[in-house]
């Protein structure tokens, strides 16, 4: 009996050690990790402090391709008609060749299908003038262009963007051509991606559009989606600063960011890795981090300042609800100061939000959309239900945006009358 109860009392003692060693083996397997995890990704902030170069792959993610395998000079890969699309180069004013594609719409297609298909092209086309595609854009005078501005990562054929320009020309399939083109750094173009590159690419592009397409500044729209609605507003707001102004028929953007500094407190790379959220907790440091951003992409203040000191202006914002990876706070932002942007005394956010209340359009599960209407022209909020952060760039709610954008111009255009 005796024995039974000293072995019984020699577990017990023994047990307190074993939990002991369980816990312990817990805690380290938790504890290595994460103590792994947060020094890489210390390391890597202060990589990007100590080398700001390095930051262009970490914003721009313009060397995730997502285009592996394929060739950006054949257009038939990612979905288009035999030589519907066009591969050239743009040069930029610094010199930077930018890889560019010309699509033209189905309907403009098919009725010169014969003499389309049967044109030798072998992208890029040296002399894009040269090409039948061009000269019918340039020589319809009721044509209108669409100058894309993608996303961050991957190429002009990426994903769902040739799905994109198909639904952006699909709303006047005989009249809306889009010229799309990858940013310096990205594809097949040159250079690596800044923000004041960027500018230049983009200006570029107008440039092209204007000088040697010789479309009218008012029979252009510009549609800019992500990184891309950044790069939208900072070109409107820099032709505002010209003179003359030339005035586009409007813009477009789509799940667009209110500053780059803003972005970085949220935004996870594919929705996983974060960029500065853990920071974001601690101020001090969170300042500290972004005020060494190489690039910025003020949107919200490039935004106000063209709404300001342009002459006219029709502007859309389009976000969805569900956008995981820029919440649509960022354009309500945006929408805010644009219309602060109008006045000769701001309104609060607090007090914009009850007058988007009263005068918001309801589309149930389509959303809800607010106008406001200046003597300059107009300015748009439209939040989607849905469309998370890509897809509702292939959604009618654009190529509608793209259409009424035109139509403040023009407004017979594609409607059948004359």
């Amino acid at each position: 009996m005796s024995k039974v109860r000293k072995t019984a009392s020699g577990h017990a003692a023994r047990l307190p050690s074993l939990m002991g060693s369980v816990t312990g083996i817990v805690l380290k397997a938790v504890l290595i990790p994460l103590g792994v995890t947060v020094a890489v990704y210390v390391g890597i902030l202060s990589a990007l402090i100590v080398a700001p170069s390095l930051q262009a792959y970490v914003v721009y993610l313009h060397k995730v391709t997502l285009t592996w395998g394929k060739d950006l000079n054949c257009p038939e890969q990612f979905g288009m008609l035999r030589n519907q699309a066009v591969p050239f180069n743009i040069e930029t004013e610094d010199g930077v060749k930018l890889h560019a594609w010309q699509i033209v719409p189905l309907g403009v297609y098919e009725r010169n299908r014969e003499a389309i298909v049967d044109q030798d092209l072998v992208g890029p086309v040296e002399d894009i003038t040269t090409t039948l595609n061009f000269q019918l854009l340039r020589d319809d005078p009721e044509a209108r262009l669409v100058l894309y501005m993608h996303g961050t990562s991957g190429t002009l054929g990426s994903t769902i963007r040739p799905t994109s320009y198909r639904n952006i020309y699909s709303s006047a399939p005989d009249k809306i051509y889009v010229l799309t083109f990858d940013y310096r750094g990205y594809g097949l173009s040159g250079g690596v991606p800044t923000e004041p590159g960027l500018l230049l690419d983009a200006a570029a592009v107008l440039k092209w559009a204007t000088d040697v397409a010789g479309i009218s500044p008012d029979r252009i729209v510009i549609y800019g989606q992500s990184l891309g609605s950044a790069v939208s507003v900072s070109l409107i707001n820099h032709i505002s600063t010209q003179s003359p102004s030339f005035p586009l028929a409007g813009v477009v953007i789509s799940a667009t960011f209110s500053d780059l500094s803003s972005l970085t407190a949220t935004y996870r790379i594919g929705g996983m890795i974060p960029v500065l959220s853990p920071v974001a907790k601690i101020p001090p440091l969170f300042r500290f981090f972004t005020s060494r951003l190489r690039d910025t992409w003020l949107v919200k203040d490039k935004m106000a300042e063209f709404v300001e000191r342009s002459k006219a202006y029709h502007i859309t914002l389009i976000h969805s609800e569900d956008d995981s990876d820029i919440p649509y706070s960022h354009t309500q932002t945006i929408f805010w100061r644009a219309v602060n942007a109008t006045r000769a005394s701001p309104m609060s956010y607090k007090e914009l939000e009850a007058v988007k209340a009263k005068s918001r359009v309801d589309l149930g599960p389509g959303g809800w959309f607010v106008d406001w209407d200046t003597q300059k022209g107009s300015i748009r909020l439209q939040i989607l239900k849905y469309g998370e952060h890509d897809w509702q760039m292939t959604y009618p709610a654009t190529a509608s945006a793209v259409l009424r954008a035109f139509r403040s111009k023009h407004p017979d255009f594609a409607t059948g009358h004359t």
